[in-house]
């Protein structure tokens, strides 16, 4: 599912909503089942989230910053080299693994980022803004790891980009300042 709109019309609160940083005034929110207000510990397990800016330490390298988002996110330790080592594959990290994050490219932390979020294979993941400072041909490597894992995640991202939006979604929620509508794009009924 695609978030569009314009700035400040709510697509990063949504987000921050549904990843539990904020809770809404009123209403429940449930992932997987689990009521994220008073099961958020459970609850948040099930979530894979990249905000915008990705949390990144900068001071790491990334296969020590994937380390630690695995310990984090409980992956068996006879399962996380394998784990860390498949993502970085999937987002072209691996050649600057022992690279501290700081001096990295914006396109490069926002891969690490992305890898971050997926590590656990969550089966919710929230995407603030992922392709934003990747370059094309980053951009078409993320999209088709997307479109891979779409049958074993329930996918919400936010976008400008409308042809990613066609490339990757099934179902839009545009929000404006008056108005929310909502599209399902196999059908194009509103």
């Amino acid at each position: 599912m695609a978030l569009i709109g314009a700035n400040g019309t709510g697509k990063t609160t949504i987000l921050n909503l549904l990843a539990g940083l904020i809770y809404p005034q009123s209403g429940q929110i449930f992932i997987n089942g689990f009521n994220l207000h008073l099961e958020s510990i459970i609850a948040k397990q099930h979530i894979g989230f990249l905000p915008d800016p990705a949390p990144l330490y900068l001071e790491l390298t990334i296969r020590e910053y994937l380390q630690l988002v695995a310990k984090l996110h409980h992956i068996p330790k006879n399962e996380r080299e394998i784990t860390i080592d498949n993502i970085m594959e999937d987002l072209h990290l691996t050649s600057y693994q022992h690279y501290l994050i700081g001096i990295l490219s914006k396109g490069l932390k926002q891969r690490i980022g992305i890898a971050q979020a997926m590590l656990h294979s969550p089966p919710v993941l929230l995407l603030d803004e992922p392709t934003q400072g990747l370059d094309p041909t980053q951009i078409e490597a993320f999209q088709l790891l997307l479109r891979e894992r779409k049958g074993n995640s329930a996918i919400i991202l936010s976008t400008h980009y409308l042809n990613e939006v066609e490339f990757l979604c099934d179902h839009i929620i545009h929000l404006n300042h008056q108005d929310v509508k909502s599209y399902d794009i196999n059908h194009c009924t509103a």
